[in-house]
């Protein structure tokens, strides 16, 4: 049988579809021909555009991890401060979130069924991204006596990360925490929650905020 011929957007359909039903249903259940049904495409497209399953699956993460790496890199390179850049990536990443509701079930199913083992190249892509420009802007705020010297700016940077992502994954429970029902967490309080979580970051992180040693 022949390929048919691809129409305009039927790639990012398929990513559409696939990213979907990739953090619902988790990578080996989920069937090419549901990827085609979901995007009303004809399945034999993917084969087209991605060669396999498995590609796809990691062209799906590399699109979501690309534009929140590209999203929070430029909000880093933009600030006047460190502060400044804490708060624009955590503003970044929350917005990022609320645009794309499974991004976080895809990854937790990644850790989860694959030991990130498929989405090595992508996580390291955001490592050597975004991640390693949050540790820089902690050690430059460290530098300039703007935040606490005896903080690891890598756990910093893995508490920064893992508030937003923690909170969009909970967002059923959190609803019934604060009695509005599974899903009462709205996008306005989400993102509320992100400017929360930000400033609680710089105050964590200011010089003043306390001491210790965590080296």
């Amino acid at each position: 049988m022949s390929t048919p011929e691809p129409g305009p957007g039927a790639r990012e359909a398929l990513l559409d579809a696939a990213e979907v039903l990739f953090a619902r249903q988790g990578f080996g259940p989920t069937t090419i021909k549901e990827i085609g049904s979901a995007a009303d495409l004809n399945p034999a497209l993917l084969y087209y555009y991605f060669g396999n399953k498995e590609e796809l699956y990691r062209a799906v993460l590399v699109r979501i991890v690309g534009e929140l790496v590209r999203r929070g890199q430029a909000r880093v390179d933009a600030a006047v401060s460190p502060e400044d850049a804490i708060r624009g990536v955590v503003e970044t990443q929350m917005a990022f979130l609320i645009a794309h509701p499974t991004a976080p079930k895809l990854f937790v199913r990644e850790m989860l069924d694959h030991e990130a083992r498929r989405g090595e190249q992508v996580i390291l892509q955001l490592a050597a991204g975004l991640f390693r420009r949050l540790c820089e802007t902690i050690e430059e705020g460290q530098r300039s006596g703007v935040f606490r010297a005896d903080v690891e700016p890598r756990f910093a940077a893995v508490s920064i990360i893992s508030q937003m992502v923690y909170f969009n994954l909970a967002r059923p429970a959190v609803g019934l925490f604060y009695g509005l029902g599974p899903d009462g967490i709205t996008d306005d309080i989400t993102r509320d929650f992100g400017k929360h979580a930000g400033e609680f970051a710089l105050r964590a992180l200011r010089a003043e905020a306390g001491s210790g040693n965590e080296r």
